[in-house]
């Protein structure tokens, strides 16, 4: 089939190249440009290729072929002109406009590229034209004005995994990874093959991820059943991802359930080795922040030193080993760590700092050590 590698900067996949599968083979358009080229006789193949002759030059049979050859060897300029020439001749050509738009988008001329595309599209409607269409738009960060397209390709073709991942990356791109998660659901029903692509398992990333970056939004805004399900969304889609673990164990602490969140929380610690990254070093905090309240000093001093160890200056890190020090009356311990944070300014980072070095500053000046009196 006709081979048209639209290698746009989008985050629309590159789901360019659909392979034949059952009832979704290639359009005959694509496959007779296909037969077309292989069937050219070779030297005019070989005149096609590089800077040869002209494209008004080139007779109608050897002319396609050409275009097609410029196109694989991502000469765009040429493929360009070469197009252009075979849409002169053949206006009514899907295969023509459709190689001419991907030519354009190569070379940033993106409305020329959107208009022939479309065209190519009235003319001769099949998924391949439908995700490149939608690549086109995704290069300019037209996502919205993707999403139509990309519907109508998985109409075209429900059992290739490249559009059901194109469709599902452009949803995260307009921030519904909602209708992304069901997208995803959906596709299993319709293509077997779809959760052994790596794309298509990419995208599923991606969309655990942007819901649990949801989640966060929501929590921080005071909408916890809101949270609740994009929480939900996240775990569904992966179960074992540590973010959806630790955003998940936040949710059900602001809704009072300690029990649980300590449960997500610890999954997270047991899964992430060390607290260099996240959500290693938040879930240890989160956690020793209940270890503490439920009286469980120790292992909160052993999780707020890991990451410390790790992040050194972070007032979070410092003001969460503080109060364990504090729960296990290890003065010593706690007047270093205080001493530590209150020495930081209290407007640094964000707006949960600024109590952590009060708070420090206080408990250094109860923590001196009493003066003996004279006898």
């Amino acid at each position: 089939m006709l081979s048209l590698r639209l290698a746009v900067s989008t985050g629309l996949a590159s789901l360019l190249a659909i392979t034949s599968c059952g009832a979704d083979a290639p359009p005959p358009a694509a496959r007779s440009a296909s037969a077309a080229r292989s069937s050219a006789p070779r030297g005019a193949r070989t005149a096609s290729g590089g800077g040869g002759s002209s494209s008004a030059a080139l007779g109608d049979s050897a002319l396609e072929p050409a275009a097609v050859q410029a196109s694989d060897d991502a000469d765009w300029e040429r493929a360009e002109a070469l197009y252009r020439e075979l849409v002169r001749r053949q206006p009514r050509s899907a295969t023509a406009k459709h190689g001419w738009g991907v030519a354009l988008m190569h070379q940033q001329k993106s409305d020329q590229g959107i208009e022939a595309l479309e065209q190519s599209v009235q003319l001769a409607d099949n998924a391949q034209a439908r995700l490149d269409l939608a690549a086109a738009f995704g290069s300019v960060g037209r996502y919205p004005s993707a999403l139509p397209h990309l519907r109508k390709a998985v109409e075209l073709a429900p059992r290739q995994p490249e559009t059901w991942t194109a469709l599902a990356d452009a949803l995260v791109k307009v921030e519904k990874p909602d209708s992304a998660a069901e997208t995803l659901r959906d596709s299993r029903k319709a293509c077997t093959t779809c959760p052994k692509n790596d794309a298509w398992n990419q995208v599923a990333d991606e969309v655990a991820r942007a819901s649990v970056t949801k989640a966060e939004g929501q929590l921080t805004s005071g909408d916890l059943p809101a949270a609740r399900k994009s929480a939900e969304v996240a775990m569904k889609m992966r179960p074992n991802l540590p973010e959806g673990q630790l955003v998940a164990g936040k949710v059900a602490r602001a809704e009072g359930d300690t029990k649980a969140a300590a449960d997500a929380f610890r999954k997270v610690v047991e899964q992430t080795p060390d607290a260099t990254t996240e959500p290693g070093a938040g879930a240890r905090l989160e956690l020793a922040s209940l270890l503490i309240a439920d009286g469980k000093g120790p292992e909160a001093v052993k999780l707020a030193e890991e990451v410390v160890a790790a992040h050194r200056d972070d007032p979070k890190a410092l003001d969460a080993l503080g109060r364990a020090c504090d729960a296990t009356r290890n003065v010593d311990c706690a007047r270093k760590v205080y001493g530590k944070l209150a020495r930081l300014p209290a407007g640094q980072g964000d707006a949960s700092v600024k109590p952590a070095v009060e708070h420090a500053r206080l408990r250094m000046k109860q923590l001196k050590p009493r003066r003996k009196r004279r006898r």
